[in-house]
């Protein structure tokens, strides 16, 4: 059992850690002024039977600069990329491919979320439980199931020897998503998005047989921001399931 402790702060975060199956809060720190406005929340605490600890105005307080509640909480469960095979439904997948702005990151565990992306694999050296990335998601990072990684190339290829359907999003695709994201039947699918300056390098695209582009106006602008063409992806998908 993975026992991680960390701290993390605001009511939505809290509250999604308090749902989540591979969390467990192990106490809550709430200002004594926030008690009235955080009522609901603080009888889902009880009935969970979470140590709750009322803290009083002082300079010196942390809790006063976090919405007025923080929590300490234990990661009790990550994810490998067995627990994806071994999942018999049909999955779909987001592959991070070296994406370091915490902002882009939150923001797309948050999509994800919106949107019931099934795992997020990331590479190992990025630790996720960011407190950023956390407030950023707004506690979706709970929600979802990431699983961080080694090697992402080898991974993708454990992914393609076990029939999941890789699908690079990068400006060199030759399939305009305006074409239709369809799923046959059962088939799990992952899309792959790429660094913030560098996109998806090419041993990677080699790897994929699809590569779709979101068509944009290019003399405007080069590119979309990762984060914003994750949510366009994510939409197509949804809308065409």
């Amino acid at each position: 059992m993975v026992k991680k402790s960390i701290i993390i702060y605001g009511y939505h975060p809290i509250q999604e850690a308090i749902k989540s199956n591979f969390i467990k809060v192990i106490i809550v720190f709430i200002n004594n002024n926030k008690i009235n406005k955080y009522k609901l929340l603080i009888n889902k605490i009880k009935n969970k039977k979470i140590p709750l600890k009322i803290i009083y105005n002082n300079k010196k307080n942390k809790v006063n600069n976090t919405q007025g509640i923080m929590a300490n909480i234990n990661i009790i469960k990550e994810f490998i990329l067995k627990d994806i095979i071994n999942d018999n439904k049909k999955k779909i997948i987001l592959i991070l491919y070296n994406i370091t702005d915490t902002k882009n990151i939150g923001s797309i565990i948050r999509t994800s979320a919106c949107f019931n992306i099934d795992y997020i694999i990331i590479p190992n050296t990025y630790y996720i439980y960011n407190p950023n990335i956390i407030k950023i998601s707004s506690g979706a990072i709970f929600k979802i199931k990431i699983c961080r990684v080694n090697n992402i190339e080898k991974s993708i290829i454990f992914l393609i020897n076990n029939n999941i359907k890789i699908i690079s999003i990068t400006e060199k695709g030759t399939i305009n998503i305006n074409n239709n994201l369809i799923i046959k039947g059962k088939e799990s699918i992952a899309f792959i998005l790429g660094n913030e300056e560098t996109g998806i390098p090419n041993n990677i695209l080699m790897l994929t047989k699809h590569r779709l582009y979101i068509p944009i106006k290019k003399e405007i602008i080069s590119s979309l921001n990762v984060s914003v063409s994750c949510g366009i992806i994510l939409y197509e998908l949804n809308r065409n399931l």
